[in-house]
C-alpha cells in the first residue's frame, strides 16, 4: 500500500509538471524546460559579430505565395515567412535584406555562403550543409491530383508515376525513403509543377500546402484538380545557416525565442488568414482555468485509471493462475495416461519426470525414481556406455534419434526429443518407449507369407525343372541295365547324361534352399553379383517362356557386408515385379556400384509401366494392380522396408508402355540394421 501511494504521488507531480509545461508552451510556444537555464539576451561576442557582419542576407524561394512571392503589382518581395523576417530584423536591431531566388539556387547560395539564412524543413542530408534553428512555423506537404483521378490516395500509390515537384523540395527527399521508382519531373517552382499537370505531363504534384492551395485558388482551378485529405507528413520549419555560422545560429535562436514570447507568428497569420484561434492570446485567466479544469480532469481519470488497472490486474493474475493450474492439471492426466513409457532427464542425466506406464513397468514409486541417474534403468533406458548412449547422443547432436531394444523378451523403440530453453539451448530430453513387438511379429509374418506366395510361384518350374533330368536319368539308366553289352561311348556318353542331369537337379535344388533359408538378422560378407545370378536363375523359367533377355551390369568383386536377408527380399521382389512387368518380353537390366561406403542399385525393365496417379501408392501395403490371385501387394512394401533399414533411399520413375526404373542407395556403415538385444 505504501508503494502505490509513493507511485500515486510521484505520478501526480508528473501530471501537474506536464499541464505546466502545457501552458507554458501554449502562452509562449517554447518549451518550458528549454526556457529555464538559457539566456535570451545577446552576449557581447554576439554583438561584435552582428556589428563587423553586416547585413544579414535572406535568400528563398521568389514564387511560393503566400510564404514568399514577387507581388506582380507592387513588385515587392512579400508573404508570411517575409514578415516573419522583418519582425525578426526587428527583434535582433540588425538589418535582414531578402533576396529572391529560385528554390534550388537559394540552397546552393546558403551552402556557398553567398545568404545567411534560409527556412527550410531539416533533414539528414542537408544537415551535411546547413545548421538548423528553433522551429518557426509547421507546414503540410500534400498531394495534387486530378479531380477524377482515383488511382492514387496515398503517396505510396505513386509508385511508378511521373510526379511533378519543385526542383530541391524537402518531399522529394522524403518520397523517396518511402516509396520506390518515383519519376520525378521537376520544375523551378510550384506554378511550373502545376502547369505540367494541367498539361497532363504528369500524375501528380507534391509540395507544400499552403501554396499549392493559394496557386489553385488564384488560377481558378478548384474544379480541375484536388488535394487528396491524407497529407504526406506535417513537419517543423526552420531557419539554416551556413555550417560554419554557429554564432549566428544562437543569435537567430534567441531572436525567435522573443518572437515566440510576443505570439509574433500567430500575429502574422492573424493578417494574412484571419485566423482567430489557436493563435490568437487569451486571458491569462481564462488559460488558466482551462488549465486547471484539464487538471482536475487528468487527477480524476488517473485514479479511476490506476484503480481499474489494478483491480483487472489482479482478475487477470487470478485468471491465469487457474488456467495455469487447468492446463497444469489437463498435460499431467495426459502425460500420465499416455501408455508408452514417458521419462524426462536433465543434462545430467538425472530424471526429473516419469509417467505413471513407466513407474508400472519398473514397479517402483515415482518419487523413488525421480532424480535417479538413468543408467541405474539399464535395462530399459542404457544401451552399453555413456558415450554411445542415445540419450548423450541427443544431447551432442540436438536432434530426434531411435532406437530398438529387447527388455524382458519384448521389442521397443526408443525415441528421443531435445527440449529448448529460451536461449534455443537444450536442457533437457524426452524419452518416449513404446513396446513394437506385435507390429515386429505381422512384419515378420508378412515376410513370410510373401515368402510362402514367391515359393509358391516357383514350384511348378522347380517341379519342372526337376522332372526333366530325373526322365533322362530313369531312361539311361533303363539303357543301361537292360543291354549291359552297349558299346562303350554309348554307356560314357549315358553316365555323362545322368551326371548332368544331377547336377542341374541339385542347381535348382540348391537355389530353392537359398531363397527359402531364414538368415535372421546378422550381417555377413555377401557377393552381390553372385547373390542377383541366384535368383535370376530361380526365374530363368519364366524368363524363357517370356522371352525376358537379362543384362547384369556389376562386377564380380562387389563385395558387402550386409544381412542376407534384407539383400534377398530387395532382389527377388524387384525381379519378380520387372518379370510380372513384361508379359510379352523385355530387357530387365540390373546394375550395381559400389562407392565408397555406399551401395547405388537400379533394376529397370522395359515393361508395361506405372500410371502416374498410382505412384504414390506403389510402396503401401496391400496396393497392387494385378487381377485377383495374381499378387499380393507386398513386394513393394517389403523392399521399401528393407531400404529403410539400411536407412537407404528408394526412388521410382515410370512411364506408361516405356518401362520402370527403380533407384536405391544403401549406406553400408552405421548401425546394424536391426539393433540386437543388449
Amino acid at each position: 500500500m505504501h508503494k502505490k501511494l509513493v507511485y500515486t504521488i510521484i505520478l501526480i507531480i508528473l501530471l501537474v509538471l506536464g499541464v505546466i509545461n502545457s501552458f507554458w508552451e501554449f502562452e509562449y510556444n517554447v518549451n518550458s524546460l528549454e526556457s529555464f537555464g538559457k539566456s535570451n539576451e545577446l552576449t557581447r561576442e554576439e554583438r561584435e559579430w552582428l556589428d563587423q557582419h553586416g547585413d544579414i542576407i535572406y535568400g528563398a524561394d521568389n514564387n511560393a505565395p503566400p510564404l514568399r512571392y514577387m507581388d506582380e503589382e507592387s513588385k515587392q518581395y512579400q508573404g508570411i515567412v517575409i514578415d516573419y523576417i522583418r519582425a525578426l530584423s526587428i527583434e535582433l536591431e540588425k538589418e535582414i535584406k531578402v533576396k529572391p531566388l529560385v528554390w534550388n539556387q537559394a540552397l546552393d547560395s546558403l551552402a556557398k555562403g553567398e545568404t545567411d539564412i534560409c527556412d527550410m524543413y531539416p533533414s539528414e542530408e542537408r544537415a551535411k550543409y546547413y545548421l538548423f534553428s528553433e522551429p518557426i512555423y509547421n507546414e503540410k506537404s500534400i498531394i495534387l491530383v486530378p479531380r477524377d483521378n482515383q488511382e492514387i490516395s496515398h503517396y505510396n500509390d505513386l509508385r511508378n508515376k511521373a510526379v511533378a515537384a519543385q526542383e530541391g523540395d524537402y518531399v522529394c527527399e522524403f518520397l523517396n525513403s518511402k516509396v520506390d521508382s518515383i519519376d520525378y519531373v521537376y520544375a523551378p517552382d510550384y506554378y511550373g509543377a502545376i502547369m505540367r499537370l494541367k498539361e497532363g505531363k504528369v500524375s501528380a504534384v507534391v509540395g507544400d500546402e499552403p501554396v499549392i492551395s493559394w496557386l489553385i485558388d488564384k488560377l481558378n482551378l478548384e474544379n480541375e484538380f484536388k488535394i487528396l485529405e491524407n497529407p504526406i507528413y506535417e513537419k517543423e520549419c526552420v531557419l539554416a545557416v551556413p555550417k560554419s555560422e554557429k554564432i549566428l545560429l544562437n543569435i537567430i535562436n534567441k531572436g525567435i525565442y522573443n518572437l515566440n514570447r510576443k505570439n509574433t507568428m500567430a500575429k502574422i497569420q492573424q493578417k494574412w488568414f484571419g485566423i482567430s484561434a489557436p493563435f490568437i492570446k487569451q486571458k491569462i485567466l481564462e488559460k488558466l482555468g482551462l488549465s486547471v479544469g484539464i487538471f482536475s480532469i487528468v487527477i480524476l481519470m488517473s485514479f479511476f485509471l490506476f484503480y481499474t488497472w489494478n483491480y483487472q490486474l489482479k482478475k487477470e493474475v487470478q485468471k491465469r493462475t487457474e488456467e495455469l493450474y487447468m492446463s497444469r492439471n489437463d498435460l499431467e492426466t495426459t502425460f500420465n495416461g499416455l501408455i508408452h513409457w514417458m521419462i524426462i532427464v536433465n543434462k545430467d542425466y538425472r530424471i526429473v519426470e516419469v509417467n505413471k506406464s513407466f513407474c508400472d513397468i519398473m514397479k517402483h514409486d515415482k518419487n523413488d525414481i525421480i532424480n535417479k541417474k538413468c543408467r541405474e534403468f539399464p535395462g530399459s533406458l542404457c544401451t552399453a556406455d555413456c558415450d554411445s548412449c542415445i540419450i548423450n547422443r541427443t544431447l551432442l547432436e540436438e536432434k530426434n534419434l531411435q532406437y530398438e531394444f529387447k527388455y524382458r523378451n519384448r521389442i521397443y523403440e526408443m525415441s528421443t526429443f531435445p527440449l529448448k530453453d529460451n536461449l534455443k539451448n537444450t536442457h533437457r530430453i524426452l524419452i518416449m518407449i513404446k513396446d513394437i513387438t506385435s507390429s515386429r511379429v505381422v512384419e515378420q509374418q508378412l515376410l513370410h507369407s510373401n515368402k510362402m506366395a514367391a515359393i509358391g510361384q516357383l514350384a511348378a518350374g522347380v517341379a519342372h525343372e526337376i522332372r526333366n533330368p530325373l526322365g533322362l536319368i530313369r531312361n539311361y539308366c533303363y539303357l543301361l541295365k537292360n543291354d549291359m553289352n552297349i558299346n562303350h561311348n554309348v554307356s560314357k556318353e549315358a553316365v555323362s547324361v545322368i551326371e548332368a542331369s544331377v547336377e542341374k537337379a541339385s542347381n535348382v535344388i540348391e537355389n530353392l534352399l537359398n531363397f527359402s533359408r531364414i538368415s535372421g538378422n546378422s550381417r555377413e560378407n555377401i557377393n552381390i553379383r553372385d547373390c542377383i545370378s541366384s535368383i535370376i536363375k530361380l526365374e530363368h523359367k519364366v524368363m524363357v517362356k517370356r522371352n525376358i533377355q537379362e543384362e547384369i551390369i556389376c562386377d564380380t568383386d562387389i563385395i558387402c557386408y550386409v544381412n542376407q536377408e534384407s539383400i534377398k527380399h530387395i532382389f527377388i521382389n524387384l525381379i519378380a515385379n520387372a518379370i510380372d512387368a513384361m508379359p510379352d518380353g523385355g530387357v530387365l537390366t540390373i546394375r550395381c556400384e559400389k562407392k565408397q561406403d555406399t551401395l547405388f542399385i537400379s533394376c529397370s525393365d522395359t515393361g508395361i509401366g506405372i500410371n502416374e496417379k498410382d505412384l504414390d501408392n506403389i510402396f503401401n501395403p496391400f496396393f497392387t494392380t494385378k487381377r485377383l490371385g495374381q499378387g499380393t501387394g507386398l513386394g513393394l512394401y517389403i523392399v521399401y522396408n528393407e531400404v529403410q533399414k539400411f536407412v537407404g533411399d528408394i526412388k521410382v520413375s515410370s512411364k506408361l508402355g516405356k518401362g520402370t526404373d527403380f533407384y536405391i542407395t544403401l549406406p553400408l556403415k552405421g548401425e546394424d540394421i536391426t539393433n540386437e538385444e543388449q
